[in-house]
């Protein structure tokens, strides 16, 4: 999660790191050379590194921690991205990464936290997120672990760092960091109030329905687009009905994507139509965009599923339910005996086993409650539903995380596809179960999403149908021949002419068979007090970036740089 990243970005380095400017630049390692194939990257590793217990750092470390990725047991979300990755020790300070094929943007994908061998070697690969190690962790990062503190009930409320006096680069001038962990943020023990009665000297997230309670005098509000992008992808295997590209269209042109935009992100950020975001290769404002048309996309609908009111459905369903209550309360509606003697029913079974005759109380009971579960199912103001060509409502479930955003975003989505006639189920699910509970197993028709594209153009995690299992990110289950050959060919090639051509003819075909429908790219907000200087990140591929610079940063009291402690929900 978020918070796991950001300790991680603090506490480990990686071979490479991305800097202030978010420039691609040597940490652990001083150097790098490419063989003539590209497929052989050797690096040399810096010699003056130690780990945070004083350990040296060596070559081994590296070639431990890219082991721990590739072993299945660890579960690593990292795996698939190295599995067929060779890692060669050439000596103590030198390591080779060879790959089965030329992958362009390999470097950026080694910002990896490197962890050291003689800590977790012994530790069972199966065992790796569970062991006490994540809570002390020993990095050779800027930042080293100093204590942590739990309420009564295990959770843990503050995680301290301390800085590492030993790290190889500058050290940072703040001398400590603290991390405060808030279970909500807007009530009088919320991280909102802290930050404003200066308890805190940060806040990691803004919500964007929240900013006007967050900005105050001494608070210093820092926005900053996200190489991200939020979309419904539709899983056709689980569900029929989406196969048919009218269906899908339709459900496209049901959205108004600018009011989503509004009002699940007070309008900040950008409507998308596709997955190549602004600034990367192969991004066009000149394509064919999704217009908002409600009455195109029910008249696509109406050439597939035929309409039934919502009185006539209403009255059908209630039938139904009425029929599943007697059948769990075991009772029938009438009972004929034909004999007092044989006491037979009309089908000749005993009445002694026979089903209990319904009284009116019982049936006042079952009308009732069959209203309630009505009341619960059906959307109030949607006038008609569509039947398939079984005879069956068409039903819809979308599936997104328990957040405010994005309940904003599917509460309208819900509403706009139930005026075409289409009954949506919204299932929320708590974001830090949402990968098990979810993704795991695609249990979705639709889901909203974030899809974070990081530092370089590479769809392959996102789109390639060797990804459409978990933990591969093709939420959308997709499989296209032609598109897994421009992925493949767009990781290979180092022309960025090429590069632009392979990413365009992608995003035509992603257009033109619509897996998903692509909604915004949002904002990223946090804040700082003004007491925090030297926070001058412009442009992150991930949240934690915000901590690229974080040695420059500093506390400043009275005119004087003073290293004192810092700290951050």
């Amino acid at each position: 999660n978020d918070v796991d990243v950001d300790l991680a970005r603090l506490l480990y380095s990686g071979l490479m790191r991305f800097d202030g400017d978010q420039q691609l630049v040597p940490d652990l390692a001083i150097s790098s050379s490419l063989s003539d194939d590209k497929k052989t990257y050797t690096f040399a590793l810096r010699q003056d590194v130690t780990w945070h217990d004083g350990e040296p750092f060596t070559a081994r470390d590296v070639a431990f921690t890219f082991e721990r990725i590739q072993d299945p047991v660890a579960a690593s979300p990292l795996f698939l991205s190295f599995q067929t990755v060779k890692v060669t020790v050439i000596d103590e300070y030198t390591i080779q990464f060879t790959l089965e094929e030329p992958f362009q943007p390999f470097l950026s994908s080694l910002t990896v936290g490197i962890l050291p061998e003689h800590i977790w070697g012994d530790i069972e690969p199966g065992r790796l997120r569970l062991t006490k190690v994540n809570l002390q962790p020993i990095g050779t990062g800027p930042f080293q672990f100093h204590k942590l503190a739990k309420d009564d009930t295990g959770f843990i409320f503050q995680y301290e760092l301390k800085r590492f006096d030993g790290y190889y680069n500058q050290p940072p001038y703040i001398q400590n960091f603290i991390f405060q962990f808030f279970g909500v943020y807007d009530t009088d023990l919320g991280a909102i109030q802290a930050l404003r009665q200066k308890k805190v000297d940060g806040l990691h997230f803004v919500p964007s329905h929240l900013r006007d309670k967050v900005q105050r005098k001494h608070v210093d509000i820092h926005t900053l687009q996200l190489p991200q992008y939020t979309a419904l992808f539709f899983n056709q295997k689980k569900q029929p009905l989406l196969e048919d590209s009218k269906v899908r269209t339709a459900l496209a042109y049901a959205l108004d994507k600018e009011r989503i935009l509004r009002e699940s992100l007070s309008g900040e950020g950008q409507v998308i139509y596709s997955p190549v975001l602004p600034g990367f290769p192969g991004y066009t404002e000149d394509i064919e965009k999704t217009p908002y048309s409600p009455d195109e996309a029910n008249a696509l609908l109406d050439d597939v599923w035929d309409r039934i009111s919502a009185e006539e459905y209403r009255q059908e369903r209630k039938e139904q339910i009425e029929q599943e209550l007697k059948d769990e309360r075991g009772v029938v509606d009438v009972i004929v005996e034909e004999t007092p003697e044989e006491g037979s029913r009309e089908d000749g079974s005993n009445t002694d086993s026979a089903p209990e005759v319904m009284s009116s109380s019982t049936q006042e009971e079952i009308n009732a409650a069959s209203e309630v579960q009505l009341d619960a199912e059906l959307y109030a103001a949607q006038t008609f539903y569509r039947k398939d060509d079984d005879g069956n409502i068409v039903s819809l479930r979308l599936v997104t995380a328990d957040t405010a955003e994005y309940h904003q975003a599917a509460d309208l989505i819900a509403g706009f596809w139930q005026d075409l006639g289409v009954q949506v189920v919204v299932s929320y699910v708590d974001a830090k179960d949402f990968s098990r509970q979810v993704l795991k197993d695609r249990n979705y028709d639709i889901v909203l999403y974030g899809i974070i594209v990081g530092s370089d153009p590479d769809q392959y995690p996102f789109w390639h149908s060797s990804q459409k299992e978990y933990p591969g990110l093709n939420l959308s289950l997709y499989v296209n021949r032609s598109v897994d050959e421009l992925l493949v060919k767009a990781r290979e090639t180092d022309d960025q002419e090429e590069l632009e051509t392979l990413y365009s003819t992608f995003q035509d075909t992603i257009l033109e068979d619509m897996p998903a429908i692509f909604l915004h790219t949002p904002i990223y907000r946090y804040a700082t007090t003004d007491r925090v200087h030297g926070v001058t990140v412009e442009r992150i591929f991930h949240p934690a970036d915000r901590f690229s610079a974080v040695t420059d940063w500093y506390v400043k009291t009275k005119g004087d740089w003073r290293r004192t402690r810092n700290s951050e929900q």
